[in-house]
């Protein structure tokens, strides 16, 4: 189990900042799906600043939304996918005013990190205007994030000899997919539907290489994800092998 200041120093629950925001990914897109290379990456973590560390757990992380009870709550949300996905990536906010989006990468420049997740500020600004729930929008893309990262950690490569990132994607949407069951199962009334009505809000029908999966195969992906965790209880070891075996039949 990692300890709170494990955590911290991982830099799970620390927002890195150049000023307001890290690089501009501007000119098209990066990586395979929404997974950057290192190379990629570093444009971004070049300018990022160092994690600053908080001791209590009193302490407001560094401001984003501008909304510091939305901060600390995305902070314990950061936390809690640490603790359930057994990764400990750094947190980073872009510029992604040119394409919003969100990215993970297994780059990083923090120690004891598993890699990156970057969330474009703009793509976070429509979330939080959601109509329903815009806490679990933001945390359904999150928990989508962090699921690259246990993929990065784990050495799976469901994209391997594939024409597209769509298998990659759709086990990372199964990932946000058991957060959301296995949250349920801690709070009945969590908003677990929102995050199938996430991912079907951004499936896409391309046939080049980003195209993530359908909106119905992206839902289909969370519904068994959130299946394995609210329904089967399987714990998360089981579940990273269930995942894989649905997504590499898709």
């Amino acid at each position: 189990m990692l300890t709170r200041r494990e955590t911290i120093l991982g830099g799970a629950l620390t927002l890195m900042w150049s000023g307001c925001a890290c690089a501009d990914m501007a000119g098209g897109a990066l990586g395979f799906g929404c997974m950057l290379a290192p190379a990629e990456a570093e444009r971004l973590l070049a300018v990022a600043t160092e994690p600053q560390l908080f001791d209590s757990a009193d302490d407001t992380p560094i401001p984003s939304s501008g909304d510091r009870t939305f901060d600390y709550a995305l902070a314990q949300t950061l936390s809690r996918l640490t603790d359930m996905f057994g990764v400990l990536p750094g947190f980073c906010f872009y510029d992604d005013s040119a394409s919003a989006g969100a990215y993970a990468t297994n780059a990083t420049r923090m120690k004891k990190a598993d890699g990156t997740v970057f969330y474009g500020k703009r793509y976070l600004a429509g979330h939080l205007r959601a109509a329903e729930s815009p806490e679990a929008m933001v945390t359904a893309t999150c928990a989508h994030e962090f699921g690259h990262i246990v993929q990065y950690k784990h050495g799976i490569d469901l994209s391997k000899g594939q024409p597209t990132a769509k298998r990659q994607e759709l086990h990372a949407d199964f990932f946000a997919g058991y957060f959301a069951g296995a949250r349920k199962l801690q709070k009945p009334d969590y908003p677990a539907a929102v995050f199938a009505v996430s991912r079907h809000d951004i499936g896409d029908f391309s046939t080049g290489k980003d195209h993530h999966g359908t909106p119905d195969e992206r839902v289909a992906a969370v519904v068994r994800g959130f299946d394995v965790a609210y329904r089967e209880r399987r714990n998360f070891a089981d579940a990273i092998q269930i995942g894989v075996n649905y997504a590499s039949r898709l």
